[in-house]
């Protein structure tokens, strides 16, 4: 068990699907390597990221499973007093999470074409 004490800001800077940190019951959680695998889908570890997502946790009523996964997580404590600051620094999601890239866009309109072209072309 680690006995790293993170400050509020330390914390709400992770917030991204490649550097996600969660805070539970005064814990910081490092949910990076999970977030994929979450059953409940990335967007809504997203909506917690770099937060206190004690609440939300509790309120879905997760598995003793789920606990013994989120202990494997652990990398520290947050430091006492700091839970309404980091309430208060809450940042949004940005378009870096929640936007798809160009690369996705272009790929999702060029390969249908691509593919209704080649299926007429070979037909006919």
């Amino acid at each position: 068990m680690s006995n790293r004490i993170f400050e509020a800001e330390e914390v709400v800077e992770h917030n991204s699907p490649k550097d996600l940190y969660m805070v539970f019951e005064g814990k910081v959680y490092d949910v990076t390597q999970f977030a994929e695998d979450h059953p409940g889908g990335l967007d809504i570890l997203l909506d917690y990221g770099g937060q206190d997502c004690t609440k939300a946790y509790r309120d879905v009523g997760h598995s003793a499973a789920a606990d013994e996964l989120l202990e494997e997580m652990y990398i520290g404590d947050l430091k006492p007093g700091a839970e309404e600051k980091l309430l208060e620094m809450r940042q949004p999601r940005t378009e870096e999470n929640d936007a798809p890239s160009i690369f996705m866009i272009l790929a999702l309109l060029i390969i249908p074409a691509l593919a209704v072209i080649g299926y007429v072309k070979f037909k006919g």
